[in-house]
């Protein structure tokens, strides 16, 4: 009997100070919930860390988050709380793969997200933190607005007035009518402002001079002599601009010498056989 007693008064005695040990529902420990503390739900057990839960079975028990599972960083560049995922081991952090960051970014070393302003070329940048996802890079573009002064051909910024042939230019700083440049010599147009030269031809072409009398600008944008009945050569009526490229009478007509006529032919004074 005294052995018994023994024994019992010796477990209460190493027992006791673990039975103080262990919070309470009056202790003030356990006044929000917390690890260990009695509970009979899980939200008695108070907010827990990020990337972790709480189990309830009498007692609060904490379990750490899935791998992967959705967190938010408070520490972040930025002002605004950064998106995480939890490592498994309660705690939150960038990326595990690239699919845990913004579409265009990567995941990097250190588990963190690539930025637009980590001076590093990745994600799907085309230039140290720039193009991609991130803000163009200087000198390109996705359309016209973004190139003051010019247009956007093929993601680059091009100028109707950088020396150079580009974009949709046929010329040096020139095109045709559908182009965005003034149009080059030798084009067609139907406006003088269209032209690179400001001389759009009678014939619908930009020359490079004007082109008098019974000329014709040809595609060099050069005038050359011109043959036949030309309406801009102002010649008096009867007559018609000859190989010469001067304006000479038709058959019929008086002349002085063969070259007054047309068919160069003049006979007794007149033109015609």
């Amino acid at each position: 009997m005294n052995l018994h007693r023994f024994v019992a008064a010796l477990t209460f005695t190493l027992l006791l100070p673990a039975f103080f040990a262990l919070p309470s529902c009056t202790d003030a420990a356990c006044a929000d919930g917390g690890e260990g503390c009695p509970c009979t739900t899980g939200v008695e057990c108070g907010r827990p860390p990020m990337c972790t839960g709480w189990i309830c079975d009498g007692t609060c028990r904490s379990f750490n988050e899935r791998v992967g599972f959705r967190c938010v960083m408070d520490s972040c560049p930025g002002p605004d709380k950064c998106p995480g995922v939890c490592d498994g081991a309660g705690t939150c952090i960038g990326c595990l793969q690239d699919a845990d960051c913004k579409p265009g970014h990567t995941c990097e070393v250190g588990n963190v997200c690539s930025r637009c302003d980590d001076e590093v070329k990745n994600g799907d940048e085309t230039d140290v933190d720039c193009g991609g996802s991130c803000p163009l890079c200087p000198g390109t573009c996705n359309v016209d607005a973004d190139c003051p002064g010019g247009y956007c051909w093929d993601g680059l910024c091009v100028r109707c007035d950088d020396g150079i042939q580009n974009g949709d230019e046929s010329g040096v700083d020139c095109g045709s009518l559908l182009g965005h440049c003034p149009v080059c010599t030798g084009y067609k147009c139907e406006t003088d402002e269209q032209c690179a030269t400001g001389i759009c031809a009678a014939v619908g072409v930009c020359c490079k001079v004007v082109c008098d009398g019974c000329q014709q600008c040809e595609v060099d944008g050069e005038c050359v002599p011109i043959a036949g009945p030309i309406p801009w050569a102002d010649c008096l009526p009867g007559q018609l601009c000859g190989l010469g490229g001067t304006c000479v009478w038709k058959d019929g007509y008086p002349c002085t010498k063969n070259e007054d006529c047309f068919n160069l032919v003049c006979s007794n004074g007149i033109c015609g056989f």
